[in-house]
């Protein structure tokens, strides 16, 4: 599908309007005449430059998409949604890096439909810290993708069979490399460990989903996105699952180190 094809609907509101209004069915002319916010001459001029660029097709009471057509609607609809993910807050969204996630899951961005960036203040500096503390020592059990070492971090984490912690090849790392950090592996008795090589941090519970982006410049930031969707947390559960397949027992990597 070309992008001009996307680009011819989207400049013009009622052609828009017009392909939305059919992709959740087929619609009578009148129908659509009513529900746009345009002339009868605008709706009937776009519906005629639509059919002749493959995106509708007329039947005898009404209109319906093609296969182009329902692509496009698709696409704008996807368009739409990432641009409602964006407005919500789009510094965070300037000056954080969303490449180092995995191709399938930053076009599933928008299914975080409703969140908070939660940020430090002159006043609160630690507050991003201490909603990962709080939210993680609240819940049973959760699973927790971690590529810096946080002890305060460590020591909320529940220590329990359903809850699993993914530590990056870093985090392993600064602790061997370090006098003064070391993993207190003997610490968890029940919580699986893995290790992989993570550049985001990644919290879910079954009621919350927490993400933290590295900045643009590569530093490492203190804003999180906090979301208590379904949805959000349903694209979580779908990256920590991804990473966690891939992932080396952290026995398998301590031995091989």
């Amino acid at each position: 599908m070309g992008v001009e094809l996307i680009q011819y609907v989207r400049t013009s509101s009622v052609r828009t309007d017009l392909i939305i209004a059919l992709c959740p069915a087929d619609k009578p002319t009148d129908e659509l005449l009513s529900a746009l916010d345009a002339s009868e001459s605008a709706i009937y001029d776009a519906l005629s430059n639509l059919e002749g660029r493959g995106l509708v097709t007329s039947m005898d009471d009404g209109w319906r998409l093609t296969g182009t057509g329902r692509l496009v609607a698709d696409t704008i609809h996807r368009q739409e949604l990432l641009e409602d993910l964006i407005a919500v807050d789009t510094r965070y969204w300037e000056h954080h890096d969303t490449s180092v996630l995995p191709e399938p899951f930053r076009l599933r961005l928008p299914e975080i439909d409703d969140y908070t960036v939660v940020r430090g203040t002159q006043t609160d500096i630690n507050r991003p810290v201490r909603e990962v503390v709080t939210r993680v020592e609240s819940v049973p059990r959760c699973d927790v993708v971690s590529p810096v070492y946080h002890p305060e971090y460590e020591a909320a984490m529940p220590d329990t069979p359903d809850s699993r912690l993914l530590l990056s090849h870093a985090v392993i790392d600064e602790m061997r490399n370090s006098e003064t950090v070391s993993v207190d592996v003997d610490r968890y008795t029940e919580t699986e460990i893995r290790v992989t090589a993570v550049p985001y941090a990644l919290a879910v519970a079954e009621d919350w989903m927490i993400l933290t982006l590295p900045e643009i410049d590569g530093d490492w930031p203190s804003a999180k996105i906090v979301s208590e969707t379904d949805a959000a947390i349903s694209w979580a559960n779908d990256l920590f699952a991804r990473l966690w397949t891939d992932a080396t027992p952290i026995e398998t990597y301590l031995d091989a180190l």
